[in-house]
């Protein structure tokens, strides 16, 4: 029997759902729905109540107050094997006392349609089957499940999951326990299961760039309501995930899946400085980003130039809002760029030149450095990236003259400035 023929509610729903343990309230006031063949993503801090309201669908815990419906049908008045026929879970970890093999643990997915009256048919191994198939667990299936990986184990019990023939499938922090690529394996799987045979997934992920970049939709909950609810386009901001995670990020596009990532900065602040010092940094790619980001931390006036407009030190400045100047890519700094980055530099108690390279196009952002009344700071990794045809140590030679260069090899504001 295929999944296409059971499809008959459109979605889960949970109207002002409010529970909690004793007398502490978890949740408090969450109304979100579920649609049909829907990838949705359940996002937040620990202790906001993510795994709370799939043990509330799986009929795990009593609500308080508020209403679920599962396919169409009151959550409170489902009987157990009921309710088992319309929802499977996949928890984290899922550990059995007993020698049961794959096929052992993949057949108790037959359960909720077997009794005293209805015993295991052909058919049930036949669905059986066919998820080990789905999940590629069927070329161990003889093996004892307590021997196998922590990714292969995943696997068997969304093959035991895909054996209830449910009409959703509850995932709760399915990949924590995993390394990189058997996250990546178990959720391409899910997404498979999504997109193929059409069952509609309510996973508990606390990687964001996960559910970004697998899941139609994410729901943030936070102080027990949905926060947020859109699709990850929609949702992954700078502003909405510096609240969400409480620390400080980027938001990028990756360009492979053209889904929005996070780049987490800091939690924890520099050490404030006792002297805030104005220092201009001279950059343009990305070896400035790091240098940026901490002087601007420790109370630094810090500005920028000539940095290229499309790159990571542009972004970071434009996060950070610091005062730059900017050309286009493959543009030449000019007369005017020039202009105005002196202008930045000439009263600066500090000017750092980054480990970027130098070209014909930004080789003019070292003019003036000769006659700046701070210090100088270059890193001594430029020369590696040269390609002036030797103007580059003709300028230092220059700026040598008149100016002491101190150069550096790693950055520690903290040391020298």
């Amino acid at each position: 029997m295929g999944y296409h023929e059971r499809r008959k509610s459109d979605h889960a729903f949970f109207s002002h759902a409010a529970v909690g343990y004793g007398e502490k309230t978890v949740l408090r006031d969450v109304s979100f729905q579920v649609k049909k063949g829907e990838y949705v993503a359940l996002i937040g801090s620990n202790g906001t109540g993510k795994s709370t309201l799939i043990k509330c669908v799986s009929g795990l815990l009593p609500l308080n107050s508020g209403e679920i419906e599962i396919c169409g049908k009151n959550s409170r008045k489902l009987k157990p094997k009921e309710r088992a026929r319309m929802v499977a879970v996949v928890p984290q970890s899922y550990y059995v006392d007993y020698d049961f093999t794959v096929e052992d643990i993949v057949m108790m997915g037959r359960n909720p349609y077997i009794d005293f009256r209805h015993r295991e048919s052909q058919e049930d191994r036949e669905i059986a089957e066919r998820a080990m198939k789905l999940t590629k667990t069927d070329m161990f299936r003889n093996r004892l499940y307590n021997q196998l990986s922590g990714g292969e184990r995943q696997r068997v019990i969304l093959a035991r999951a895909i054996t209830q023939q449910p009409e959703i499938i509850l995932l709760d922090e399915p990949t924590s326990a995993l390394d990189l690529h058997h996250q990546i394996e178990v959720m391409e799987l899910i997404r498979q299961l999504n997109e193929k045979e059409h069952i509609t997934v309510l996973a508990v992920l606390h990687e964001i760039n996960l559910a970004s970049r697998f899941c139609s939709r994410i729901v943030i909950l936070k102080d027990g309501k949905v926060k947020a609810d859109g699709t990850p386009r929609e949702i992954i901001n700078r502003q909405e995930m510096e609240e969400l995670y409480e620390m400080r990020l980027l938001v990028k596009n990756n360009p492979l899946i053209e889904k929005p990532e996070i780049i987490p900065i800091r939690v924890m602040d520099e050490k404030q400085t006792a002297k805030p010092l104005r220092i201009h940094v001279i950059c343009g790619e990305k070896g400035g980003v790091r240098i940026l980001e901490q002087l601007t931390n420790m109370g630094h006036a810090v500005t920028a130039g000539v940095v290229n407009r499309e790159s990571d030190d542009a972004e970071i400045c434009e996060y950070l809002d610091i005062p730059r100047v900017e050309i286009g890519s493959f543009q030449t700094v000019g007369q005017e760029e020039l202009a105005k980055n002196l202008e930045l530099m000439k009263d600066a108690d500090a000017v750092i030149v980054a480990d970027i390279p130098f070209g014909e196009a930004n080789i003019r952002n070292l003019d003036g450095l000769e006659h700046v009344k701070g210090e100088l700071y270059i890193h001594k990794n430029i020369l590696n990236q040269d390609f002036t045809h030797g103007q580059l140590q003709r300028r230092l030679d220059e700026i040598q003259k008149i100016k002491e260069i101190h150069f550096y090899e790693k950055f520690n504001a903290g040391d020298w400035l």
